[in-house]
């Protein structure tokens, strides 16, 4: 009894760690630890390529710029560090500032570089300065 309940837990263990593993090189990984939209005061953008920055303080431009950087899931392996096009720094509202950066195809986050699934970069960079430039 208890060595059928042991491979039991042992297979659906090793199928969720195959599913685990085939999900995020599919999708990519996430970023962890971005802020929820009821943590942040205002949102700074800036764009290197446009040499301007926005301050965003409407609560619909604080949703969009929340809810953007989940374009940026990352793949293993080593990123191209180039400079970064588009800077969003998150002023929350305990006094704390967090800064996310990317370029076509790197995401500066929380001091590590990573690689950006597909061209999920060009498409981030085309978005924030469509929407907020």
């Amino acid at each position: 009894m208890k060595k059928t309940i042991k491979k039991s837990i042992s297979e659906v263990i090793f199928t969720m760690l195959i599913l685990s593993i085939i999900y995020y090189g599919i999708d990519g990984i996430p970023l962890a630890g971005l802020p929820k939209e009821k943590d942040v005061s205002y949102i700074e953008i800036y764009s290197a390529s446009l040499d301007e920055i926005r301050i965003c303080t409407e609560s619909e431009d604080i949703e969009k710029c929340v809810k953007i950087v989940h374009l940026l899931n990352y793949k293993f392996g080593t990123s191209k560090q180039g400079p970064p096009l588009i800077t969003i720094t998150y002023h929350l509202k305990d006094g704390e500032k967090l800064s996310i950066s990317a370029n076509d195809n790197t995401v500066y986050w929380k001091g590590k570089a990573h690689t950006i699934k597909d061209d999920n970069g060009d498409f981030f960079v085309g978005v924030i300065e469509g929407m907020f430039f």
